[in-house]
């Protein structure tokens, strides 16, 4: 009965909201316009949890959450004038500064578990979570509350893409599309949707095969991954690598042979053992793409735990690492040969 109850409460806020909201402001301009810029979903399909920018330059981004502004944002924070949500009241956008957040209602959220819906006041916003449950709160709050989540949001979604959206997409890509498609030619994955959608080189696809086939060609058709095999268990620990493919780590031997690990610091302990391979890859941490291990810029002692605990997290170049030190509390940053024995003891 309670289910039944708070599943009417969601309905009955999901009508009032949608006539609050007849027509979706689209704040960004192009062709693209209609779709998120991080993820590509439709913003007046999940208008209720959209965020906007505007940059100092004047051009705007939207965005379909808040999830989705907490991931671009490091990339644009210092190109900021204004962060601008959606009021669930009136459905215009207000400037975050007078929002009033209800977190973690039983309003289902956007690209989250955990929902943000904003109000004009805090009144509205009380009277929201009186109803609906959650915690209300201001933005900075909220977003700080988004930006703790962020990472086991990213490892959700990416769980469910691999398992499903890719595989989909893949299918779409091979027997609709009429030419090969590259993502190196749109600069943004709401580009890329756009031109999918109007130019039907693919077909007449919508909703969910057309977001299926946009991420799969945006995040997974060029990418250069390390291929597990689905029986490789890890040397050191006897885990099937697998299961995490974006600690996959794999040195080849001189003889050619392959072996897989579940993270770098296993990888490592492996060759200190005494085995010395011809060749050596890790994945980027934040790309999942596979790098020779010689080349990559390791960040020990962050607060980003791996399937073995602390770990050594790899990335393309120093400056990403840097990036990454200072939003998770890293220690250092070491190259390859760096890495002894008395590194391996600091993760035990």
């Amino acid at each position: 009965m309670k289910k039944l109850l708070a599943l009417l409460l969601v309905a009955l806020f999901a009508f009032a909201f949608e006539k609050s909201t007849q027509h979706p402001q689209l704040l960004q301009e192009g062709p693209a316009k209609m779709w998120c810029s991080v993820c590509g979903m439709n913003l007046a399909k999940f208008y209720r949890t959209n965020h906007a920018v505007v940059l100092k330059d004047g051009s705007k981004k939207q965005f379909c959450s808040m999830h989705c502004l907490a991931a671009l944002y490091p990339q644009i924070k210092d190109k900021i004038k204004e962060i601008l949500v959606v009021d669930a009241k009136s459905g215009k956008f207000i400037p975050v500064g007078y929002a009033w957040y209800v977190v973690g209602s039983k309003v289902p959220g956007t690209m989250s578990k955990v929902s943000k819906i904003a109000f004009g006041s805090k009144e509205e916003a009380l009277a929201f979570a009186k109803e609906y449950g959650g915690e209300v709160m201001r933005f900075d709050e909220a977003f700080a509350k988004q930006l703790e989540l962020l990472q086991k949001e990213n490892a959700m979604l990416e769980r469910k893409k691999r398992k499903k959206i890719y595989p989909i997409g893949e299918r779409i890509y091979k027997k609709r599309c009429k030419s090969d498609l590259n993502k190196s030619t749109f600069a943004t994955v709401a580009d890329l949707k756009s031109y999918l959608a109007s130019s039907k080189v693919c077909g007449d696809l919508r909703g969910k095969k057309l977001q299926a086939l946009t991420l799969y060609i945006w995040e997974a058709k060029d990418k250069k991954r390390i291929l597990v095999p689905k029986d490789a268990k890890c040397p050191v620990c006897g885990m099937f690598v697998a299961k995490y493919p974006r600690w996959a780590a794999m040195i080849v031997d001189k003889d050619g042979h392959k072996y897989y690990f579940d993270g770098v610091k296993d990888m490592m302990r492996y060759i200190l053992a005494g085995h010395e391979p011809k060749r050596a890859y890790v994945s980027d941490y934040y790309s999942g793409d596979v790098l020779e291990a010689k080349s990559a810029y390791y960040v020990i002692g962050s607060d980003v735990l791996g399937p073995m605990g602390k770990e050594l997290i790899p990335f393309k170049t120093r400056s990403m690492a840097a990036r990454f030190l200072q939003d998770h509390g890293g220690k250092r940053i070491l190259r390859f040969d760096q890495i002894d024995k008395e590194v391996l003891k600091e993760l035990e």
